[in-house]
């Protein structure tokens, strides 16, 4: 049976004890830490091996982490910039590794570039460079990186092709984060670059969510317009074992709870399956 993990982005506006006694109340058993101001993932950046001791007790563990915000700007034309984003990583190695996660989702592109054609065509080149170092140091500290897709209309980073030529050559270690929702608004065809992913052997990890009409994201599965069925269908075909993290968006402290007993209604039906 396949296993969900809920990420913490949902949990935004809640402290941390009440985040970790709503996803064990309502069956989760992963979670992945998203969302540096939620208060779970503040708690965490300040006592790791604490927050995942006090998850552990509940019967969650943590396979995944999502990099900071400040992580996100590995593209930047700016150097000094560019290279405080790759630190602001790396020091959730140092984090990961207080701790034992094995591994760290990661956005290769920010977005700067805007509609600038010029602009992006130098984006694949900064981010390869930054994403060399990430490659090296979490090798070294026997870590994961799992490189997520960003949808941006065909732009580099949103197809999975875009993302296997900037990891190529980096190691087994590294691999891919397929987010179905930034697959979604970038108007791709999801099955397609499923497929791709799979063959290539580097996805390691899934973003699940639903997008609106509009593109706008992260909704609970079944709010939105995707058809998941031939998506998990296809996992099933190739018997995918990584990673399945349903990011929700933040909801506000009068929604969590409903919010998350509807997400949790979705893991279970999927995980029945």
């Amino acid at each position: 049976m396949s296993t969900y993990a809920i990420s913490t982005w949902l949990f935004g506006h809640v402290p941390a004890d009440d985040a970790i006694h709503l996803m064990a109340a309502n069956g989760f058993t992963e979670a992945e830490l998203s969302a540096e101001w939620a208060p779970i993932t503040a708690a965490w950046e300040q006592d790791p091996a604490g927050v995942c001791e006090q998850l552990a007790e509940a019967g969650i563990t943590v396979p995944s982490v999502h990099s900071p915000r400040d992580g996100r700007m590995l593209d930047l034309a700016d150097d000094h910039e560019r290279l405080s984003s790759v630190q602001a990583n790396l020091r959730y190695f140092d984090l990961m590794q207080a701790c034992g996660v094995p591994e760290i989702i990661i956005h290769p592109v920010s977005g700067a570039g805007g509609d600038n054609d010029d602009e992006w065509a130098a984006v694949p080149h900064r981010s390869r460079a930054s994403l060399e170092v990430l490659a090296e140091k979490a090798g070294n500290a026997g870590l994961s990186l799992a490189v997520e897709n960003i949808g941006r209309n065909g732009r580099p980073g949103s197809t999975m092709v875009s993302i296997l030529e900037l990891i190529d050559g980096l190691g087994d270690h590294v691999g891919i984060c397929m987010d179905i929702g930034h697959t979604q608004q970038a108007q791709l065809d999801l099955l397609d670059e499923l497929s791709t992913a799979l063959t290539a052997g580097k996805l390691l990890s899934l973003h699940l969510h639903d997008v609106d009409p509009e593109g706008t994201d992260h909704y609970i599965p079944g709010e939105g317009c995707i058809d998941f069925a031939p998506f998990l269908d296809m996992l099933e075909e190739h018997d995918y074992k990584g990673g399945r993290t349903l990011e929700i968006r933040v909801a506000p402290p009068e929604e969590v709870v409903a919010r998350i007993r509807q997400t949790a209604a979705v893991r279970e039906r999927w995980e029945s399956l």
